[in-house]
C-alpha cells in the first residue's frame, strides 16, 4: 500500500494548481474559462488524449491533476475543489451519495490482465502458471484496491489459488510501480488494469484473463462493485456544475471520446450477467 506521502504529494500538486487558477471556473488570459480535472492514474493516458483533442475544438483551458482514484475522491471531498472527477468503480456512487457529484456517466469498462516482461522469459500463458514454485508475482492491494479485490476473488475460485497467493511478493494500490517492477525483472508477472499494460506495451507483454474469472458482485471499501464490469466513470462535480466550461468538457468526454477509450485499452461493451 502506498505511503501517505503519495497522498500529500497529490494534495500539494492540487493546491499548487488551485493557486495558479484561483479555484474553479475562472477565466484565463484570453477570456477562455478554466476547468480542473481530478483524474485517477489508470485513466491518465486517455484523459490526456481527450484534453489534447478538445483543445482543437475549444478555447477552454482544461488542466488535470492525477493520483489514485480513491485519493482524488478524498481530495474532492476534503477541498471542495475540482470541476470534473474521473475514476473507476466504486468511487463515483460513493461521491454522489455525499453530494459531491451532480451528474456522472460510465463511459467504458476495465479488465485485469497478466503483464510479464518483454519476451515472457518465464513462459507464463495463463493464471494457473502463476502457481509455479519460485515465481515472483505482484497484484493490487487485496484489501483496499478494486483490482486487488478482483484478484482475491479470482484466486478464491480456483484450486491453485493458495499456491498463487504464496508467490505474491508485492501488493500496491497503484499500477505504475507494478509495471515498472515487471519491466525491470523484479517481478516475473503482475496483474494490472489492461489500459495500464497497453500504455506500457513497449516494456511488457500481456496475457489476457478470462472474463468469467470473478463473481458478478462483491464488496469493496467504498461500496459494492460489479467486478465483471468495473466502470470507468466521469463525473461533473458540484462546483463544476456551476462552471459552463466544465459542463462543456463533461459533455465532450462522455459523448465524443469512445474511440479514444477503445484505443487506450478500455472495454466498451458490458459483460452480460451469467445465467
Amino acid at each position: 500500500m502506498r505511503s501517505n506521502s503519495f497522498w500529500l504529494i497529490g494534495l500539494f500538486t492540487l493546491a499548487a494548481m488551485l493557486a495558479v487558477t484561483g479555484g474553479c471556473g475562472k477565466r484565463g488570459e484570453q477570456g477562455a474559462e478554466e476547468v480542473l480535472v481530478l483524474c485517477g492514474g489508470t485513466m491518465r493516458g486517455v484523459i490526456e488524449a481527450a484534453m489534447a483533442r478538445y483543445r482543437t475544438v475549444s478555447e477552454d483551458r482544461v488542466m488535470a491533476t492525477y493520483g489514485d482514484s480513491a485519493e482524488m475522491c478524498s481530495q474532492l471531498e476534503n477541498t471542495g475543489r475540482g470541476d470534473i472527477y474521473v475514476g473507476h468503480d466504486p468511487f463515483m456512487p460513493w461521491a454522489e451519495k455525499r453530494g459531491l457529484i451532480t451528474a456522472w456517466a460510465t463511459v467504458a469498462y476495465l479488465d485485469n490482465v497478466l503483464a510479464v516482461p518483454k519476451g515472457n522469459p518465464k513462459n507464463i500463458r495463463e493464471m494457473r502458471d502463476l502457481a509455479r514454485p519460485g515465481l515472483r508475482v505482484g497484484t493490487g492491494d487485496q484489501r483496499y484496491s478494486t483490482s486487488g479485490v478482483m484478484v482475491k476473488e479470482m484466486l478464491a475460485r480456483v484450486d491453485y489459488g493458495a499456491a498463487v497467493q504464496s508467490n505474491i511478493v508485492h501488493e500496491s494500490k497503484g499500477h505504475s510501480e507494478r509495471i515498472t517492477s515487471i519491466a525491470l525483472g523484479a517481478l516475473d508477472a503482475g496483474i494490472v488494469w489492461a489500459p495500464v499494460a497497453k500504455q506500457s506495451s513497449d516494456k511488457v507483454e500481456v496475457v489476457p484473463l478470462p472474463a468469467d474469472a470473478v463473481d458478478a458482485v462483491t464488496s469493496a471499501t467504498y461500496g459494492l462493485s460489479d467486478l465483471r464490469n468495473v466502470g470507468f466513470t466521469v463525473g461533473l462535480t458540484k462546483p463544476g456544475g456551476k462552471n459552463a466550461a466544465a459542463r462543456r468538457f463533461y459533455d465532450y468526454v462522455t459523448k465524443n471520446c469512445g474511440d479514444l477509450f477503445a484505443e487506450h485499452g478500455f472495454r466498451m461493451e458490458r459483460h452480460q450477467e451469467r445465467k
